[in-house]
């Protein structure tokens, strides 16, 4: 089985859960894996032993030796490198020969990139000094907002993933490389709890960065209109540059009593309390910026939990919810979200109960990491 390199920007981030569940899951399915970064932040206590995290730099003696053992292959990538128009070729050298020297040192066999934007130039023009093949997975920002040099970055791969289909579409659309389509999995020995709720009330959690494209601007005055005619209960789970705007939102809308702010929580928390909920709601929606969730891990993570979901009509999401385990409606509408909301309370509990176990049958049947690892593993194995 191939030694596969994980090139991430930064790790690792708590909220990128599907990144060490992906790494772990092609662990169990036979490969050696290291992971490459370029911002080490903190340990991982859910990373699997084995696994060693590496940071590049863009500058050290040992990048010097891979130029003069492989003078010609670091022409060609030179030559690679003039190609991007987004990146000097002296970056792209610098961080280039960095990873090569890891890759030659650590005897891998693959690079597999998370994102699409610099660190997937970096990869690229490594892959081709040290001589190995190399795939990339899109996952929002990267393909809608920052998408510099896309068209090359998926020409130079060997293949690239999408997490959805409207992505798949979106890169196939360039004609450059081979796409495969690829759900991010759940690692369901975490997230695996039965559904416990029989109550009248909903209680509803909402799990993420509280950002524009998340879509809180519009669940939170649906939340003031519903409250008027069922009991209703809102906590958010998550952090981020939104929060006071948030807080005070709710003050001006008068529900302080209806939605709770509970800060970040780690996976433990989620995976343990989640279960505990009436439906997880995740009004995703497209930013400004044209930013947008592609694969929501969280949807899946619910209803592995066994609770409902509810969302919007939106990339992903809607390949990922059905009518048997949650509800959708139109992105970036305040009406949408209240009737969807007005039906969700107006089931019996045990119709919601029951959406919950359909929804742990198919987050059990269709994103299981384990799974999908050995997907990857076969594309990575076939090259």
């Amino acid at each position: 089985m191939k030694h596969i390199g994980i090139v991430v920007p930064s790790f690792h981030i708590p909220s990128e859960t599907f990144v060490v569940t992906e790494i772990n899951a092609l662990v169990n399915a036979g490969h050696r894996v290291t992971v490459l970064t370029f911002e080490n932040l903190n340990y991982c206590v859910h990373l699997n032993k084995n696994v060693q995290v590496i940071v590049i730099k863009k500058s050290t003696p040992s990048a010097v030796n891979t130029l003069l053992k492989s003078p010609l292959m670091a022409v060609k990538g030179g030559v690679i490198a003039s190609r991007f128009k987004s990146i000097s070729v002296m970056s792209l050298m610098g961080y280039g020969l960095n990873i090569a020297e890891i890759i030659r040192t650590k005897k891998i066999s693959h690079i597999h990139c998370h994102f699409m934007h610099a660190p997937l130039a970096y990869s690229i023009i490594a892959s081709k000094i040290a001589g190995v093949s190399v795939s990339s997975i899109g996952h929002g920002h990267d393909v809608y907002v920052n998408d510099d040099d896309l068209k090359l970055k998926l020409s130079l791969c060997d293949f690239s993933v999408a997490v959805c289909k409207d992505m798949a579409v979106k890169l196939s659309k360039y004609s450059a490389g081979k796409i495969q389509l690829l759900h991010c999995g759940i690692d369901l020995s975490l997230f695996n709890n039965k559904p416990n709720r029989l109550t009248e009330s909903v209680n509803l959690i909402f799990v993420g960065r509280l950002i524009e494209k998340k879509g809180l601007q519009f669940l939170l005055p649906a939340i003031k209109k519903i409250s008027k005619k069922h009991s209703i209960t809102l906590d958010i789970v998550g952090d981020g540059p939104l929060l006071n705007d948030l807080k005070y939102f709710c003050e001006q809308l008068g529900i302080t009593n209806e939605v709770n702010f509970l800060g970040s929580k780690s996976p433990q928390w989620l995976a343990i309390n989640t279960s505990n909920y009436s439906a997880l709601i995740a009004p995703f929606c497209v930013s400004k910026n044209g930013d947008r969730d592609t694969g929501p891990v969280v949807l899946k993570e619910a209803m592995a939990s066994g609770i409902p979901v509810l969302t919007t009509e939106l990339m992903g999401a809607k390949e990922i919810v059905n009518d048997d385990v949650g509800a959708k409606c139109a992105p970036s509408s305040i009406t949408g979200i209240e009737q969807m909301l007005n039906d969700f309370c107006a089931l019996t509990p045990y119709q919601r109960y029951e959406k919950g176990l359909n929804a742990k049958r198919l987050a059990t049947k269709r994103f299981n990491a384990n799974s999908q690892a050995k997907k990857l593993s076969h594309w990575v194995q076939g090259i």
